[in-house]
């Protein structure tokens, strides 16, 4: 007697993994925190287990939420579509009509920077790419490495403080031993702490972890500095790309900068 195909997980099943393991693991926000559950990561419709890139950004920034008003208006970040916030905000973003980039409510994905990053490195991999934004997000997974956020009345970074980030270290483990992802973009301020190594190399053994710095005006603009004239060469060589497009449609950054984002990735997954 033969046996039954096992059926692919689907995003929805995935989402619902994490979910019921992020809330197992919950018992209540760091003092230092919004007191607001930890968000799962974006999971993709065509996301695929062992084939998928996982992209994290740093830290959600919710300064803005010191006004009581946005508070009582933000839905999103009460009840149960707190557990699953960046699905809930991209699909309310609107279709392909809507910005060039769909908002997920991590801005550097929203603005463009990690999901240019993203279809620049899934295509040196061999993992699935898309033409456009919204269709490439479908094949991916989104997240904050940082689960929680200071709660103060300007954004606070702490990816630096070890002591902190271990906060998030449990669910960070639970969303890669479920996505098991082919490749990671992880910052590299939070990949220098070597028991976090450790801990996300363990969740996920045959995941291929690649450091970058953060995507901002200032890292493009003084720190990659050095990756200019790199930066020159690979924008001729894919202009006319879909890619090309993307950084085109970068928001809030120097987009001649910005390819020396890409110039470093490049480095970084090849070694050269």
């Amino acid at each position: 007697m033969g046996t039954a195909k096992r059926r692919r997980p689907t995003s929805s099943d995935l989402a619902g993994e994490l979910i019921a393991r992020f809330k197992a693991t919950f018992t209540g926000p760091p003092r230092w925190a919004w007191q607001f559950a930890p968000p799962v990561p974006l999971v993709g419709r065509q996301y695929r287990p062992g084939r998928g890139l996982l992209i994290y950004a740093s830290a959600e920034n919710l300064s803005w939420m010191n006004l009581a008003a946005r508070i009582a208006r933000s839905v999103r970040f009460t009840g149960e579509p707190a557990w699953n916030r960046y699905r809930v905000q991209a699909d309310d973003s609107g279709g392909e009509a809507a910005e060039f980039f769909p908002d997920v409510g991590i801005q550097p994905v929203t603005n463009g920077g990690l999901l240019a990053a993203g279809l620049f490195i899934a295509g040196r991999l061999g993992l699935a790419t898309r033409t456009r934004p919204r269709a490439f997000l479908e094949t991916i997974a989104v997240s904050n490495w940082c689960k929680f956020s200071i709660r103060a009345a300007t954004n606070v970074d702490y990816i630096a403080d070890v002591k902190k980030l271990t906060a998030s270290l449990p669910f960070v483990i639970g969303e890669l031993a479920v996505l098991r992802p082919a490749a990671v973009l992880v910052p590299a301020q939070v990949w220098r702490h070597p028991i976090i190594q450790a801990a996300m190399r363990g969740a996920s053994p045959w995941t291929r972890f690649l450091p970058v710095p953060q995507f901002n005006p200032r890292v493009v603009n003084i720190h990659l500095a050095k990756y200019a004239r790199r930066a020159a060469s690979l924008r001729s060589t894919l202009a006319g790309m879909p890619l090309a497009a993307w950084m085109a449609h970068l928001q809030g950054l120097n987009v001649e900068n910005a390819w020396r984002y890409l110039a470093m990735l490049m480095r970084v997954a090849t070694g050269a």
